[in-house]
């Protein structure tokens, strides 16, 4: 599983039998996402399902998935193939804008022979996380003001000594 931009998943959970999602986003997946299972995150928001439209994650076993509005977060894409789905965890420290990456079902559900089942439908969250504070930056009009303070000061202090 990889994002393009990022690489692999940072971490990943499964396979776990059953559904991941249901169509508003509640179920197994959320359950596990609210613990805190990846990374300790807790606020989750529900991007949505392949099966439904929300992005592009063609059938078969292995492809390409692509979202229209990028994902600037962590996120975590799901895949449920068969009977089973898997979670795959993207850190996204740098917080950069992902389109899209690779999967395959190999980590979710193979068959008796050992051959990956096809994708049902992949699933997407993403983190809510708070943006760091901004830092202060001096403004250069200020830091003109103290320095023509400054030598105004050492000025009149010279002049108190020789006077």
């Amino acid at each position: 599983m990889t994002a393009f931009g990022l690489g692999a998943s940072t971490s990943c959970i499964g396979a776990f039998e059953g559904n991941d999602a249901q169509g508003n986003g509640t179920g197994a997946l959320f359950n596990q996402l609210s613990t805190g299972v990846f990374n300790g995150l807790t606020n989750w928001e529900f991007v949505g399902k392949s099966d439904e439209g929300a992005f592009n994650a063609p059938g078969g076993s292995s492809g390409t998935w692509n979202i229209a509005t990028s994902i600037n977060s962590p996120f975590v894409l799901s895949l449920k193939a068969a009977n089973s789905w898997s979670a795959y965890f993207f850190e996204n420290a740098d917080a950069l804008a992902v389109f899209g990456g690779t999967w395959e079902t190999d980590g979710v559900s193979t068959n008796k022979r050992g051959i990956a089942q096809d994708l049902s439908h992949a699933t997407i969250y993403r983190a809510i996380v708070d943006a760091p504070p901004p830092k202060s930056v001096p403004e250069p009009g200020m830091a003109a003001a103290l320095g023509v303070f400054a030598v105004g000061a050492l000025g009149r202090l010279k002049q108190k000594r020789l006077g």
